[in-house]
């Protein structure tokens, strides 16, 4: 069992990938924004992955994932996303991975293909 951080501006998404992951066995912490996010990641509770959506509301997760990879250089940080009007989802993809993410996934996902690309990042 991994605890993972999720962090996606849509609660019903959180809610959503919260529920398959917790069925997949594993402890779920979740954060709205990026500050939300640093929050749960000072709190002392360990956290084996973060799942981050690239788009949180007008701002994209390369900023968190910046800041999460200063202070804990070895969580992997997989990136979910369903696209944006104006920035291709290659585009986000390649920066994404050009900065280091661990994965991109794209949304809608389904569970089995989340709790696969869990599993290729947790031991």
């Amino acid at each position: 069992m991994a605890r993972i951080l999720l962090v996606d501006d849509d609660c019903a998404i959180r809610r959503v990938l919260s529920q398959l992951l917790i069925k997949g066995g594993h402890d779920v912490a979740l954060a709205a924004s990026h500050d939300e996010a640093l929050a749960e990641l000072s709190n002392g509770q360990p956290v084996d992955l973060c799942i981050l959506d690239f788009w949180l509301g007008t701002d994209n997760g390369l900023k968190l994932m910046e800041n999460i990879r200063d202070t804990k250089p070895d969580i992997p940080i997989l990136f979910l996303s369903g696209g944006n009007a104006t920035i291709p989802l290659e585009a986000t993809t390649a920066l994404a991975e050009m900065q280091g993410a661990s994965e991109f996934l794209y949304k809608p996902i389904a569970a089995d293909a989340l709790l696969q690309a869990v599993s290729r990042h947790v031991t």
